[in-house]
């Protein structure tokens, strides 16, 4: 424990904080499901990402300049392949070919921004640079 970073350690604490919030939210406030579980995931979500993040990282540096270089390219791409996405949304929606809520488009374009956004930024990391 002696060489976690205060970072991590306030992040790890931070999520276990959240996560037994929740736990107790749902022990007492047995109607109140949806917020005690939106406590226990984010909790467990902070935690385990810390975790991993830490433990991959190792004596690396957080952020340095090509690594926000990568980042930065990968959110880029990702943001030009969502924009290929709407217009195949709008096409499809033109076309009658299926219909959508805004619930779903929403839901469709930030997971796929998310996924995307991390397999450029892991392709471009393994590739080593963008040129």
């Amino acid at each position: 424990m002696k060489n976690i970073k205060k970072i991590y350690m306030y992040k790890l604490a931070l999520g276990v904080i959240i996560l037994l919030a929740g736990i107790v939210s749902a022990t007492c406030y047995k109607h109140e499901a949806l917020a005690s579980s939106f406590l226990i995931s984010m909790g467990l979500i902070l935690f385990i990402l810390t975790a991993f993040r830490f433990f991959r990282q190792g004596d690396f540096p957080d952020r340095d300049e090509r690594t926000k270089k990568l980042a930065a390219y990968g959110i880029t791409y990702s943001w030009l392949l969502t924009l290929v996405l709407i217009s195949v949304f709008y096409l499809a929606d033109y076309f009658k070919m299926v219909e959508f809520t805004a619930g779903s488009v929403l839901g469709i374009l930030l997971i796929f921004m998310i996924i995307s956004a991390n397999v450029f930024r892991w392709y471009f990391m393994r590739k080593g640079d963008i040129e």
